[in-house]
């Protein structure tokens, strides 16, 4: 597991030892798959059909995930985490006579327990729904407005940078962070924020034509609001920004079609950030005694693209690959190359249409300067790992239980556990239970 700047060091990324003023943790995982289940069977309306009729939407969910180390890693046992979740949705439309906007707030809470953490010691924790405060805190509070017959859309609030960049469709449907939803070096690398940290920001989506949009933000960088005890911290900071921006492509969509997105983007990061090697003259800190390098801005960069290439029936059903990757700054970024991919096949079966199952695979570097400081630190006769590089992998099902219920178990491999070879390969078994009202 990877932190940014956490008050000690985590087993897989050892930070500079000399910085001076360090930002709390940026702790966060992204929301737990889809929020909204679907339509329920026809019946008598009840107050949540009335509630809806006027324009206000309610979502009720419980989502859990539990991982057992079967063998591997730094020791064996197991975990449990958890999340409940209330939202509505206010179309104001309907309620306040404004068309085209939509209110949103949203509360959760969670508890629980990271097998990373407690018993692997790999990068990217294996529970995605662990982290972002284990607590009851609200998750986003937001207004978007459409102009333009919905070619343009405008939001401000309190909510994710990960909503709108870096994001595909079938990132949720794995339980290992590396996946869910959008790459996890963002949140490592930078002040990108997902659920369930949320952020103040702004966003403009413009529609171009063709299929093309173009979306750009801006958002606070505020890592307190991630501390467990501190998600009712509302208060802005303006002290520093994340500026993200990003083209998108879509196609096929049409009915029928073999729907895909393409997303290529990028984004700027203001906060004053220590070098992950350099002294103030390019030398090893380690080695000097000197200071890090303080480094006044620090960038990312993503490509990603998901593509249906068969078709099992109607809507969603289809076997669809997806591939991601990400670039980062060399001089502060954790894991500056970032790569995954794979496939999710949906309604295979006339039988089992909502069921799916899917293969991901992901390989991450460690920053090579990095692994050089580590290195000077064994000359100094410290024990400490010098860290490359770690690859893993994840198989699931997704079983539909009923409309409400989905039971997901998981399979993840762990190669070169923590990017170093202290450890066995890790084998992973878990379990995703939703139930979404």
């Amino acid at each position: 597991m990877i932190a940014d700047a956490p008050p000690v060091p985590p087993p897989a990324i050892v930070l500079p030892v000399q910085v001076a003023a360090r930002e709390a943790p940026q702790l966060q995982g992204p929301p737990a798959g889809p929020q909204t289940p679907p339509p329920p069977p026809a019946t008598k309306p009840g107050w949540r059909t009335k509630l809806k009729d006027k324009g206000v939407t309610l979502t009720f969910s419980y989502v859990s995930e539990s991982a057992a180390s079967i063998s591997g890693g730094r020791d064996q046992g197991a975990a449990y985490t958890q999340q409940l979740l209330a939202s509505a949705v206010v179309d104001t439309g309907k309620t306040f006579g404004l068309d085209g906007g939509k209110i949103i707030a949203t509360i959760i809470h969670r508890k629980g327990q990271d097998l990373t953490a407690t018993r692997l010691g790999n990068l990217f924790e294996v529970q995605e729904l662990f982290g972002g405060g284990q607590d009851l805190r609200p998750a986003e509070l937001s207004y978007e407005q459409q102009l333009n017959g919905g070619k343009t859309a405008l939001k401000i609030g309190l909510y994710h940078t990960g909503d709108d960049f870096a994001t595909l469709p079938s990132g949720c449907q794995f339980q290992n962070f590396a996946f869910c939803p959008r790459p996890t070096t963002l949140f490592y690398n930078s002040g990108f924020s997902g659920f369930p940290i949320p952020r103040w920001g702004i966003r403009a989506r413009q529609d171009i034509g063709s299929g093309l949009s173009v979306t750009v933000a801006a958002f606070e960088v505020n890592s307190i609001r991630a501390q467990t005890g501190n998600g009712w911290q509302l208060a802005p900071r303006f002290d520093s920004f994340v500026f993200p921006v990003e083209l998108g492509w879509k196609s096929g969509q049409k009915e029928g079609g073999l729907p895909g997105l393409v997303r290529i983007g990028g984004l700027i990061d203001t906060t004053d950030r220590a070098d992950v090697r350099d002294d103030i003259n390019g030398d090893s800190y380690v080695l000097s005694g000197l200071s890090p390098a303080m480094r006044q801005e620090r960038w990312s960069a993503w490509v990603m693209a998901e593509k249906m290439i068969a078709r099992f029936g109607p809507g969603d059903r289809g076997l669809s690959l997806f591939g991601t990757a990400t670039l980062s700054d060399r001089h502060t970024a954790r894991v500056p190359i970032f790569l995954s991919g794979g496939f999710v096949a949906r309604g295979l079966w006339d039988s089992r249409p909502k069921d799916n199952f899917g293969l991901g695979l992901v390989y991450a570097r460690v920053n090579p300067r990095i692994s050089d400081r580590q290195r000077d630190q064994q000359s100094l006769g410290q024990a400490i790992d010098v860290q490359t590089w770690e690859a893993s992998g994840e198989i699931f099902y997704g079983w539909q239980a009923t409309r409400a219920l989905l039971l997901r178990p998981n399979l993840q491999y762990i190669h070169r556990v923590g990017a170093t070879s202290r450890y066995a390969d890790a084998v992973v078994a878990g379990l995703t239970v939703k139930l979404i009202l």
